[in-house]
């Protein structure tokens, strides 16, 4: 591999050349999913009416500080009602944090994450986020009576190594704080953490010993009894193989809109799915047991927790 950001570009186009591309694209295809050629160019028009929206135009996919953005929501904006400009949500925007199938599962995937994650505080552990992003999925957790641990974060966006930082110093964690700015595939732990958690990788890998060689890397790095707690998505339904999404607990009005934007308009590169079966095999070929799931309501954003054996 060729160390490379597969989450977000590093340099983009304009945003008026993306929005053209894409005007050009809706009204050569026509009508999408029941939305005419006005409607989707409405759609467009809106999405480069928020910051949020425009960096997924640019970009096709999330970076460290929108990720943050979007799995806080909960605590923050939903709470306020204000953007991160301390704005007004426009219509759009609430609907991709508030509404959006997609996202409503990977803020839910996120308390599992804070959960899983805080059963292996202790004091001394060395707890380590691989791609760390913000390091929300570490820093939002409750330390309370322990007097030392390592926290390490492990990204190749250097922009979001900086958020991180600046995150860790607002929780007062700053003092334990490491941060390697490095490839995930090539990390050279060996032993080392007692925890790793990633959120991130699998939905934009597309190929499977990739995504193993990502694994074997994380069992190398962990120590003996350490933990994995990672996550991916599971593929959408169809005719042929009904697949695991629980569609009793999915507004079938919203997943049409949110397949429109991220498939039509934005063009996402989060659409590496997988099911819950191919997940286990590749964790067990990769030396870890003890392997469990943790569903969303939906069913469509698994987390998963793994162990190398002591």
């Amino acid at each position: 591999m060729t160390d490379a950001l597969i989450s977000h570009q590093q340099e983009t186009e304009a945003l008026s050349v993306v929005a053209a591309r894409v005007a050009e694209k809706i009204k050569q295809q026509g009508r999408q999913d029941g939305f005419s050629v006005a409607e989707q160019l409405a759609l467009l028009q809106e999405l480069q009416s928020f910051d949020f929206g425009r960096f997924l135009l640019q970009n096709q996919g999330i970076n460290g500080f929108w990720t943050h953005y979007m799995l806080t929501h909960p605590f923050h904006g939903r709470l306020t009602g204000k953007n991160n400009r301390g704005q007004g949500f426009s219509p759009l925007e609430k609907f991709i944090l508030d509404d959006s199938p997609l996202m409503l599962a990977t803020q839910e995937r996120f308390t599992f994450f804070l959960k899983e994650n805080q059963a292996q505080v202790r004091p001394g552990a060395t707890l380590a986020c691989i791609p760390c992003g913000m390091m929300g999925e570490l820093l939002y957790l409750d330390f309370h009576g322990v007097s030392d641990c390592l926290l390490v974060g492990i990204d190749y966006d250097a922009d979001t190594l900086a958020d991180a930082k600046q995150l860790a110093i607002e929780k007062g964690l700053n003092q334990w704080l490491v941060l390697k700015q490095a490839d995930a595939w090539k990390i050279t732990a060996e032993n080392e953490y007692d925890l790793i958690s990633s959120n991130g990788l699998s939905i934009y890998e597309p190929g499977t010993e990739r995504l193993l060689q990502l694994y074997q890397r994380f069992y190398a790095a962990l120590k003996p009894g350490g933990k994995l707690v990672t996550s991916f998505v599971t593929p959408p339904p169809t005719e042929a193989h009904p697949g695991e999404w629980d569609l009793s607990q999915i507004n079938h009005e919203h997943l049409r809109l949110q397949k429109l934007l991220f498939t039509t308009l934005i063009d996402s590169k989060f659409r590496c799915f997988r099911s819950s079966h191919e997940t286990e095999a590749l964790l067990s070929q990769a030396g870890f047991s003890s392997i469990r799931f943790i569903y969303d309501k939906a069913r469509l954003f698994p987390t998963v927790t793994a162990f190398k054996p002591q």
